[in-house]
């Protein structure tokens, strides 16, 4: 006998779709209400699609900040700054204005603690041309303190470029700065040109006479020890005078030494006997 495969669940809905149009078009349509009341069921509600939708502007606007701060906006208003107002701040941000490239720049020349090849890469961030040797002898070889603020000024450079000069104050005298805009990988950028500016080696190496001062100091112990070391010694000052007691008697100091004579020495005779002979 045949053996009937037909699906018990799938052949009466075969059977209903396949029996008329009518009943094909009712199936479509309950599927699709089905479909539209499972959706309102479990989609996800405006609320949520509208909080979505802000968060995701949210953070694309943050993501465009954070680009623009990386790329930098550079600026052509001379706002002073002083050498706190740029610490802690990137490269990037700091060449957005030319006063604080400027005391990137002064702030990395004065530095100490930087070998003579790290202070080279570190300047050369703020430069047009790397620093060259000439710059390099140049460095300050002592501790020079960045005294004020910047004072800048729009100029007109070679060419007929503009540009701005900002003077940066320091102890050993003004640092004038020349910049102009330049083009980097981030973007439009404030460089500064050569010939890269330095201080004058001799007002820099006045400033080490303070590590001096000690010299004065010895000099007055030396000048106090020396009447000590003159009253100690007595015999010096008492052995001159000596002489000129035997300055007045020029006879005396004329006339030889007398000869010693070889032998006993001879009793004179006296008038009286001597004490304890008697």
């Amino acid at each position: 006998m045949p053996t009937n495969t037909a699906n018990p669940v799938l052949a009466p809905i075969r059977r209903w779709v396949l029996y008329s149009r009518t009943n094909l078009t009712i199936t479509i349509v309950s599927a699709f209400a089905v479909l539209f009341v499972a959706g309102s069921l479990f989609g996800q509600s405006p609320t949520t699609a509208n909080t979505a939708s802000a968060a995701n502007i949210t953070t694309t606007t943050t993501t465009a900040s954070v680009d623009a701060a990386v790329t930098g906006d550079l600026t052509y208003d001379l706002v002073e700054v002083t050498e706190s107002a740029i610490a802690g701040k990137s490269a990037a941000a700091v060449a957005e204005s030319a006063p604080a490239t400027a005391m990137t720049y002064a702030h990395t020349y004065v530095e100490q603690s930087l070998s003579n090849s790290e202070w080279k890469t570190k300047l050369g961030k703020h430069t047009a041309d790397a620093p060259s040797a000439t710059v390099v002898n140049a460095r300050p070889l002592v501790p020079v303190a960045i005294t004020g603020p910047t004072r800048s000024e729009s100029v007109t450079g070679t060419g007929g470029e503009s540009a701005v000069q900002v003077v940066v104050p320091t102890q050993a005298g003004n640092l004038r700065i020349t910049l102009k805009t330049a083009e980097s990988e981030s973007g439009s950028v404030w460089q500064v040109q050569a010939p890269l500016p330095t201080l004058d080696r001799s007002e820099v190496d006045k400033l080490g006479a303070p590590s001096l001062a000690s010299a004065p100091t010895s000099e007055t112990v030396t000048t106090t020890a020396a009447p000590r070391s003159t009253t100690s010694s007595p015999a010096a000052s008492t052995s001159t005078p000596e002489p000129a007691a035997s300055t007045p008697s020029p006879t005396t100091s004329l006339e030889p030494a007398p000869i010693p004579v070889p032998g006993p020495i001879p009793i004179p005779d006296l008038d009286t006997p001597l004490p304890g002979t008697l």
